[in-house]
């Protein structure tokens, strides 16, 4: 049923994209905004803070669409999931700006591109540079590091958890995103991301260049401190390493070329990876394990 249900998604937002949304959730804002309302909540406990904010939705949103499970023949509870995935995977949309991007790259536009990539598709982590080659890596970092924790997480904890675990995923997200709530919050998403970051990385080693990539996972596996981005970054980088060593930055018209070709090896990296975790979660669901 899992994979019927995100077969569902992914197909309904190939046929009829979901307006663009920002990476911040109006609604867990509004949620947010309540609570800070309530009297000495800066003073709870860090963890009583994030049981707030966090885990209660989750309980009280996953015990209301249990109760909707005897309905409509378990139709209700169906159309539910479908919509919260929907929902949540649509702020990971980026496709009409990175299209853009693109464009202006093979165009040889790259201040069109300097400025698409700093309006549209670097995160606030990323400073964009004048750098055509350092500009592109960045674009790829962020794109690797919203594609993995507003598309990958959810999917991995909702296969992992159901309903419980993609609310606990794109909440503890959107808290980490709210620093102004607490400046330690993205602890408790650093250890959300610390399987399937790396789960992913061997992903993206087993469809690329494995034999470069291995050592470098291998040297992150048991590493608790590497942030997710980096980890991505770095894993993925070695899985390309023998197409990078085939390119060469000269000037600025070959150099436009050069990354937008870039670009496109790390965009059929992205999708060979998708399909392998299609073909996992099939196999899964065909052996009774994701039903």
């Amino acid at each position: 049923m899992k994979f019927l249900v995100l077969f569902v998604v992914l197909l309904w937002q190939i046929r009829f994209p979901l307006p663009h949304r920002s990476t911040s959730s109006r609604t867990f804002a509004r949620w947010l905004g309540a609570l800070e309302k309530l009297p000495g909540f800066y003073r709870f406990p860090r963890h009583m803070r994030y049981a707030l904010v966090v885990v209660l939705p989750t309980v009280v949103i996953t015990l209301t669409m249990l109760l909707a499970d005897p309905y409509a023949f378990g139709l209700l509870s169906v159309a539910l999931k479908i919509l919260l995935l929907l929902y949540v995977l649509s702020h990971m949309s980026i496709g009409k700006h990175l299209q853009a991007y693109r464009s202006d790259l093979r165009r040889g536009d790259t201040q069109g591109a300097y400025h698409c990539a700093e309006q549209y598709l670097a995160v606030p982590e990323v400073n964009v540079t004048d750098d055509l080659e350092a500009m592109n890596h960045q674009v790829i970092r962020a794109l690797l590091h919203r594609w993995f924790e507003y598309f990958f997480l959810m999917v991995f904890w909702y296969m992992v958890a159901d309903v419980a675990g993609i609310l606990l995923a794109w909440f503890s997200l959107q808290y980490a995103r709210a620093t102004r709530c607490d400046a330690e919050g993205w602890r408790y998403l650093h250890w959300i991301e610390w399987i399937p970051v790396r789960l992913l990385g061997l992903t993206y080693g087993l469809a690329g260049n494995f034999l470069h990539a291995f050592p470098v996972w291998h040297s992150y596996l048991w590493n608790r401190s590497a942030n997710s981005s980096e980890v991505l970054y770095r894993v993925a980088e070695e899985s390309l390493e023998s197409s990078a060593k085939e390119r060469r930055w000269h000037s600025v018209r070959e150099n436009s070329e050069v990354a937008a070709a870039e670009l496109d090896e790390w965009q059929r990296l992205h999708i060979r990876s998708l399909s392998v975790w299609m073909v996992i979660i099939a196999a899964a669901t065909v052996g009774g394990l994701l039903l």
